[in-house]
């Protein structure tokens, strides 16, 4: 994997983190309906694990 490819892949993984924390911390408005019930804790460790697999690779 050339250098370029793999900061996009680093920034990729890293900002899909933290989407899918932002969106699992958005359940606790009862005015937001997300329109899915996800398992918001499988999301929040994967998100987690996404950030820390980005920061990694940078």
């Amino acid at each position: 994997m050339d250098k370029a490819t793999k900061t996009q892949f680093s920034i990729g993984l890293f900002v899909l983190g933290f989407a899918m924390i932002a969106v699992q911390d958005l359940k606790r408005l009862d005015t937001i309906n997300l329109g899915f019930t996800w398992p918001f804790a499988i999301m929040f460790y994967l998100g987690l694990i996404f950030m820390a697999v980005g920061y990694y690779l940078k």
